[in-house]
């Protein structure tokens, strides 16, 4: 078996390329043969049950791991990120937080802070607020200001960990139109991550489903409605047909047994 591995981040190629990606934990197979491609401009979220390696995927992407085998070429330049969890660090203020990337792009600290600061009233932030450390923030307010530091270097690929998974209906709606607009006024490419899927029908172009046993792609949906006219009752209504799909079925725990023949390989959908 061929273990070499080629990684080539800021690759000439517009956009992500990932072909025949395998990766191990010791000798845990954790992810096999994923082919991918990530269009500029492109949303598309992986979906599957815990424990199929899509945090390891985006791991992979962000360049904080290295694949055992396969190819990843990264085009774009610059990444943002946003987790389950929003990570700030505890000494910083809140608008430090959010300036963080553009300081590790060396931008000067009044243009940076300057940049931060309309991020954070875009966001619905207060000046008050902006000088809070975390501690002393509600969960809602760290999501926006993990949110806005994701945003505020202009990122033409985001990463999304399942940022949402923890926040309230309404938090959550508020918070999706201001990523969608921002997105779009960007022109960024989205990876997301998520359990939920009316958030993957509400916010991508393209759904992959993601199997265990090791993580591979077993699905792929592509949604003909531009999300500017999704209506609630189309995202009701897709999400209950794809959740239809024999692997979407398995995925979620709906079904009694994988496919007899194993699960078959992705393939084009709606």
């Amino acid at each position: 078996m061929n273990h070499l591995h080629a990684v080539e981040a800021g690759a000439p190629t517009a956009g992500l390329r990932i072909r025949g990606l395998s990766h191990r934990y010791g000798l845990t197979e954790v992810l096999a043969g994923i082919d991918l491609d990530l269009a500029p401009g492109e949303t598309l979220a992986l979906i599957g049950p815990s424990g199929c390696g899509k945090s390891t995927l985006l791991h992979l992407v962000a360049g904080l791991l290295v694949p055992s085998e396969g190819t990843l070429a990264n085009g774009f330049r610059r990444i943002g990120c946003m987790f389950q969890q929003p990570r700030l660090l505890p000494w910083k203020s809140t608008l430090d937080n959010i300036a963080l990337g553009l300081k590790a792009r060396g931008e000067a600290r009044a243009d940076r802070r300057e940049r931060a600061a309309a991020m954070a009233r875009w966001l619905g932030l207060t000046d008050e607020d902006m000088a809070k450390f975390p501690h002393a923030l509600s969960g809602g307010m760290q999501s926006r200001v993990a949110l806005g530091r994701a945003l505020v270097v202009a990122p033409d690929l985001l990463l999304l960990d399942e940022p949402f998974s923890a926040l309230d209906v309404g938090l959550k709606a508020e918070l999706y139109g201001l990523l969608r607009a921002r997105v779009a006024e960007v022109g960024s490419a989205v990876l997301m991550i998520t359990h939920d899927l009316m958030e993957a029908v509400r916010l991508a172009d393209r759904i992959l489903m993601m199997a265990p046993g090791p993580g591979r792609l077993v699905r792929s949906f592509t949604l003909s409605q531009p999300q500017a006219v999704r209506s609630e009752a189309w995202i009701y209504r897709t999400a209950g047909e794809l959740m239809e799909a024999e692997e979407v079925r398995l995925g979620f725990g709906l079904a009694d047994a994988r496919p007899a023949n194993g699960w078959p390989a992705a393939a084009g959908g709606r």
